[in-house]
């Protein structure tokens, strides 16, 4: 019973912090109006994470390619800081990718995964379970970006947060996409 109760309360705290948007606005400035986060959203991605555009060139429509800004850097001027440069933690996790936080949003996070090419490919929550067991309400960043599935499981604690919690992820990615980071 008592774990039926962690994990409704968990997917109430899920529900209660989700905010599908645009995957770059978790770290870019919010839209001046709803309307362009809207023509932002609809902008085609292009197979190798960039931005495609047609322009005109001769008669002739072409398709020219930028890339997206790389979402690594823009994490870290906002705060965020590699896990494995505050705990003794690894560079690169398996499972989950190269791992920033910022050290004030400890232990709830979010932690921000990324793959070897700098790509945001899951956001972290780690709910301690005397937490949940105590009832107290969640304060947590939200999240922004395309959510395909989200992943709940228990873990025993780990450098970081040393206690019992839950992780929380909220997979950006396919889970074939996954594989990214699987080692």
């Amino acid at each position: 019973m008592r774990n039926r109760l962690a994990t409704a309360a968990l997917v109430a705290f899920l529900g209660s912090t989700a905010d599908v948007s645009p995957l770059v606005a978790q770290f870019a400035q919010p839209p001046s109006s709803a309307a362009a986060g809207l023509r932002y959203a609809r902008v085609p991605l292009a197979d190798k994470g960039e931005r495609a555009k047609t322009a005109i060139h001769g008669g002739r429509k072409r398709h020219v390619y930028r890339s997206l800004p790389n979402q690594r850097k823009i994490a870290e001027q906002k705060g965020y800081k590699r896990v494995s440069d505050l705990v003794n933690f690894p560079k690169f996790f398996p499972g989950l990718g190269i791992i920033y936080v910022k050290s004030e949003t400890l232990p709830i996070g979010p932690f921000l995964c990324f793959d070897r090419s700098d790509r945001l490919i899951a956001t972290v929550y780690m709910v301690p379970i005397k937490d949940i067991e105590d009832h107290k309400p969640f304060e947590a960043a939200g999240f922004a970006g395309r959510a395909d599935h989200v992943s709940l499981y228990f873990n025993p604690g780990h450098p970081g947060v040393d206690v019992p919690h839950y992780h929380v992820v909220i997979w950006h990615v396919t889970k074939k996409q996954e594989a990214r980071v699987a080692r």
